[in-house]
């Protein structure tokens, strides 16, 4: 774990609780002495923290001092992503995050699971495991994630985004201005005819799933 998440890090002073203080001082031991590193996500500072007083289910801590360390990506991939499985999505977000992702902007596809809709539950639950990831990696920004209506909005707002499909022309494409990924069933021929006229990107001869295609996305803006 490279800080803690808490979303008032910065005040003066706060309270450590629940699976946070349960992590740091009964799962990993920490000392009750020992300062602490917190980020809240939103700036690029790393606020130290020291134990005033450390009791059985929280801690209070003041503030030391803070430092800006921004980490966070610049040249990373903005995915447009057709909804597919919670669970498929949740196994791959932190992988995504980590491989510096911009954003995720989410579509229902007309082969998306329709029961598969992305409800403000299971966007705090990407989001839970997003700051997660973002402990373990050290990356200082929440992925913004975004959930449109369907692949028609998606290119409607993102114009110059490409699209990752078999039989593509495009030599490359450019990550950071968006790439559309379709579902596990590929897109519908209507949905073909909609971006018939744009950068359509075949990697190569070999199938992807939903989620490997997501990955392989995220891979191309780390290339020099």
């Amino acid at each position: 774990m490279r800080f803690i998440y808490h979303p008032l890090a910065g005040a003066p002073t706060l309270s450590l609780e629940d699976k946070a203080y349960t992590h740091i001082y009964l799962s990993r031991r920490t000392l009750a002495t020992e300062q602490l590193a917190l980020r809240n996500l939103k700036d690029d500072n790393l606020y130290f923290y020291k134990p005033l007083s450390v009791q059985k289910h929280s801690a209070k801590l003041e503030l030391v001092s803070a430092q800006a360390q921004p980490m966070r990506p610049t040249q990373g991939a903005h995915l447009i992503w057709a909804i597919i499985s919670t669970k498929s999505i949740e196994k791959v977000l932190p992988y995504l995050n980590q491989m510096g992702v911009l954003k995720i902007s989410f579509f229902m596809a007309q082969f998306s699971q329709r029961s598969e809709g992305l409800d403000k539950a299971k966007l705090e639950r990407f989001e839970r495991i997003l700051i997660a990831s973002c402990e373990q990696c050290g990356r200082s920004d929440l992925m913004p994630l975004e959930v449109l209506t369907d692949l028609k909005s998606a290119l409607e707002i993102y114009p110059q985004a490409g699209v990752l499909d078999f039989g593509g022309h495009a030599q490359s494409l450019e990550p950071q201005k968006g790439v559309i990924i379709g579902p596990e069933g590929g897109f519908s021929q209507m949905e073909r005819e909609l971006f018939k006229d744009g950068k359509i990107f075949s990697p190569s001869r070999l199938i992807m799933t939903s989620e490997g295609a997501a990955l392989f996305s995220a891979t191309l803006a780390l290339k020099p």
